[in-house]
């Protein structure tokens, strides 16, 4: 399954009309929940006019027969391969797996929304939030799928100061958080950057 934040994550709730105005080069795999219970996934170029289509009895043979059909879960992608290859993904799951994936998602996206500020983040204070917004992260909702290595990386070349490898380990831990993880103190991926910071020397001798 795709990791969070490798993909953009839209409403929860279907929007006809937003979703229409969005509607160009975008594709969408959504997964609407039958009269039966059982869990059907599709793509589409637009949400809304599927959605009624399913629930008309025009749009597939499998839901056909076991309406009427509730939206549980849409996310937009770039092309029509990329849609194509995450409705694959989402279909080797069994139903518990793809209503555990749908419940992450909608816990992410409301933690998103509901965390304003980066001052607001676990672990963040005001220092933090300062060299995230240095490093043009203005928002919690941009952590997701960033790199914190490569923050840190950053951070250091644009101030030309080698920081604490503190910040690093915060780093990681904001970006986890509002990735779906627990709120966990910095100092518990400590010995994950370690691991990574190792390895990628290892790498590197390798290569060398």
């Amino acid at each position: 399954m795709a990791k969070p934040g490798t993909y953009r994550r839209w409403a929860w709730e279907m929007d006809r009309k937003s979703t229409s105005e969005r509607i160009g080069s975008e594709w969408f795999v959504y997964l609407v929940r039958c009269a039966d219970e059982t869990i059907y996934t599709g793509i589409a170029k637009d949400v809304a006019q599927r959605f009624r289509q399913h629930n008309s009895g025009t749009a597939s043979k499998y839901t056909r027969s076991r309406l009427p059909v509730k939206l549980i879960h849409y996310e937009v992608h770039p092309t029509q391969s990329s849609a194509l290859k995450r409705e694959s993904a989402i279909k080797r799951l069994d139903r518990r797996e793809k209503l555990a994936m749908v419940r992450r998602e909608r816990n992410l996206a409301m933690r998103v929304r509901q965390i304003v500020r980066l001052e607001d983040v676990p672990n963040v204070g005001p220092s933090i939030a300062s060299d995230l917004r240095l490093l043009g992260v203005s928002v919690p909702a941009e952590l997701p799928g960033k790199d914190p290595y490569q923050l840190f990386q950053d951070l250091c070349r644009i101030t030309g100061v080698r920081h604490d490898p503190c910040v690093l380990d915060t780093f990681i831990a904001a970006v986890r958080f509002m990735e779906g993880a627990p709120k966990n103190p910095w100092w518990k991926y400590t010995a994950e950057r370690k691991r990574v910071i190792l390895q990628k020397q290892r790498d590197g001798r390798d290569r060398g």
